[in-house]
């Protein structure tokens, strides 16, 4: 695919250590990813409202925030976070967009040196919301455990520094993402929990345009 996953752009379940988990077998490893792959197709819009938490081991307290993702396949994305402030990330094809709200009401249009880097991100943001795991191989080692979660272990040296593996929780019919867990070294991990999933639901272009 392109880059690597680095999700830990939001940087935005269990504790902060990672438990034993015991992988299944590449046969049906293989079985889950195509059944998952497929499943998530039939999705061409999705939107839902999310939990994330960000556990950092050095403190007692958990950052919670709370907002809105939507999707538009193949590559329309919004990432809206709404508690305890107002944030907005708009992906619509090449062009990637964000906003905080700074008098709580008119957007400001942030400038980020990173523009690229986050273009691919929510590139691979999109691909994953449609199942494209295979395409991941050439940037993780993947494996599935018998949880049915999918991990995603980075090959590159310089990402595993931040990085530990990223988790990929999915609903129990397997038609769309319900968590994902970025585990970082030192034991840091970020939760996010994906809630109230609408799948095909008419999206309307000005949820993708700048506000």
């Amino acid at each position: 695919m392109r880059k690597s996953f680095v999700f830990i752009l939001f940087l935005f379940l269990t504790a902060g250590t990672v438990l034993a988990q015991t992988a299944v077998s590449p046969s049906a490893q293989q079985k889950f990813l195509l059944q998952v792959e497929k499943n998530l197709k039939k999705s061409q819009t999705i939107e839902s409202n999310f939990i994330q938490e960000k556990h950092l081991s050095l403190f007692n307290d958990v950052l919670v925030s709370q907002g809105l993702f939507a999707f538009a396949a193949p590559d329309r994305l919004r990432w809206e976070i709404t508690k305890p402030f107002h944030s907005l990330l708009i992906m619509n094809g090449r062009e990637v967009s964000k906003y905080d709200f700074p008098d709580g009401k008119n957007p400001h249009k942030l400038q980020f040196p990173a523009a690229s880097a986050l273009s691919e991100v929510l590139n691979q943001i999109a691909d994953i919301h449609q199942g494209k795991f295979s395409e991941e191989e050439k940037n993780y080692d993947i494996e599935v455990d018998e949880g049915k979660t999918l991990i995603l272990v980075p090959k590159n040296p310089r990402m595993r520094k931040m990085v530990s593996r990223i988790e990929i929780g999915f609903s129990p019919s397997l038609d769309s993402i319900a968590s994902v867990v970025i585990r970082e070294n030192g034991g840091d991990f970020t939760q996010i929990v994906f809630e109230n999933d609408r799948h095909n639901p008419v999206l309307p272009d000005s949820l993708f345009s700048i506000p």
